[in-house]
Order: C-alpha cells, then sequence, then structure tokens
C-alpha cells in the first residue's frame, strides 16, 4: 500500500518506489522475481484477466468491420508448430480476400489439465463455448491430451468430419481420422491427425524432435464457413500427400 499522509499521490509513488528498490536491492533475480509474484500476484492476475478481455472486445471489433471468411484457434501449441500470424498470410496469398474480408487465427489459448495455469485455462475453454456458441469458430487444432479431455468430457459436440468433407477428400483423409461420437451421439469421425500434413511434419521443431505431441483438428458444432473449411483441409493435405 501507497502510505504517506498529507502527501500528494505523485510524492506517495516515489515514496513506494524508492521502498520498494531499498528492499529488493540486494535480492538476486529470482528472489525479486518471487518477491514481485508474492506482493503483487493478484494485480498480475488481473492484468491478463484485461489483457484477455481486451483481445476479445478486440476480436469483436474487428469481426464488427469485417466478413470473417475462417476462424480458427489452435490451443497448447508450445512449439508454435501454428503460427497464427504466419498462418494467415500464408492462407491468404493463396486465397486472397477481399478488402472488406479476413481470415482469424488465434494461438493464444492454452488448456492446462494438471490444474497449472487455473484462471488462462478458464479464459481459454470460456473463449471456445463462446465462439462456437455464437457460431463463429470454425475448426480447433490442439494436443492429443486435450482432444482426449473433450471428447471424454463432451464440452464440445463436434461435427463428423465425413459431412464435411468431399468425397475425394474423405477418401484421402480417412486413415488420419479418429473415430468417435458426434453431437447427437451417433458413430463419426470426429477429429483429424495432422502429422502427415507437411504444415507440421516440415516444421523445424517437429523435424528437430522438440514438437513431439500429435496434433488433431476437430470441428465444433455448427461451423459456419463450411467451403473455406473444406479449402483450408485442402491446404493442410494437399492431394499428392498420401
Amino acid at each position: 500500500m501507497i502510505g504517506g499522509a498529507g502527501l500528494s499521490f505523485r510524492e506517495k509513488l516515489r515514496k513506494w518506489q524508492s521502498n520498494t528498490a531499498e528492499q529488493i536491492r540486494p535480492l538476486n533475480f529470482w528472489q525479486k522475481a518471487e518477491y514481485f509474484f508474492s506482493y503483487y500476484k493478484l494485480w498480475l492476475l488481473g492484468l491478463l484477466i484485461f489483457i484477455l478481455f481486451a483481445g476479445y472486445i478486440g476480436d469483436a471489433v474487428i469481426q464488427s468491420h469485417k466478413e470473417i471468411l475462417l476462424e480458427g484457434f489452435f490451443t497448447n501449441d508450445e512449439w508454435n508448430v501454428f503460427d497464427a500470424s504466419r498462418l494467415e498470410d500464408e492462407y491468404a496469398s493463396l486465397y486472397p480476400p477481399e478488402k472488406n474480408q479476413m481470415y482469424l487465427f488465434d494461438d493464444s489459448l492454452y488448456i492446462s489439465l494438471d490444474g497449472d495455469a487455473t484462471e488462462y485455462t478458464a479464459a481459454s475453454k470460456g473463449k471456445i463455448i463462446a465462439y462456437m456458441a455464437t457460431r463463429e469458430l470454425d475448426f480447433i487444432i490442439t494436443t492429443e491430451p486435450v482432444l482426449d479431455f473433450y471428447l471424454d468430457s463432451n464440452a464440445v459436440p463436434m461435427e463428423d468430419f465425413e459431412d464435411i468433407l468431399m468425397p475425394d477428400q474423405f477418401s484421402q483423409l480417412r486413415p488420419y481420422l479418429r473415430s468417435g461420437t458426434d453431437s447427437e451421439g451417433v458413430a463419426a469421425f470426429v477429429a483429424l491427425d495432422l502429422s502427415k500434413s507437411p504444415l507440421v511434419a516440415e516444421n523445424e521443431n517437429v523435424l528437430s524432435g522438440n514438437a513431439t505431441d500429435t496434433y488433431w483438428m476437430f470441428i465444433p458444432y455448427g461451423a459456419p464457413h463450411r467451403e473455406a473449411l473444406i479449402q483450408f483441409i485442402d491446404f493442410l493435405f494437399p492431394a499428392d500427400v498420401p
């Protein structure tokens, strides 16, 4: 707390800065980090929530001015295999949008399954549910443990890839499809293994052995941009991929 009766706010702030600097001066880097986390973790949590909220509002503002042609989320991508900005640019270079159109990808989501990053996980899950509920979300690409979590919990009803894909696409990709149940509990192909996609197989972090996760795509129920989604899957799996 900033104390100092009779002082102006600026004077109180300077006094607080001076006292804090004096306390942490003898500490090493990690001790300083622990000090700041201990005293300011609520402030940091508030800042994180504000950033996530601001991002959501920013998305809403952008979407209100442009037509979204395709929207997808990438979660738990610790090795940046799916760089959202790079993918938006690469995909737009192949399928240029009009001036008032855009592709919107988000790689900032993270879902912890071991109890860590509780607030961030809650915010990420909330964003997925919110965008799915409003039928704005076309696909999610995530790791196998997160996919298993959603399949086991039935938290996100999923589309059947056989209903989405063109017949030739389905024949090509059937070996990479995972069976499950759709939103009505009917047997379906609910997820696509991306291991054979050049985007994954040729990624430097995958080739070096750093990124060892298996990445899967699933399609939330009500995905709005079916034609663009088919086109994006073609981008992930060109016709010459065995």
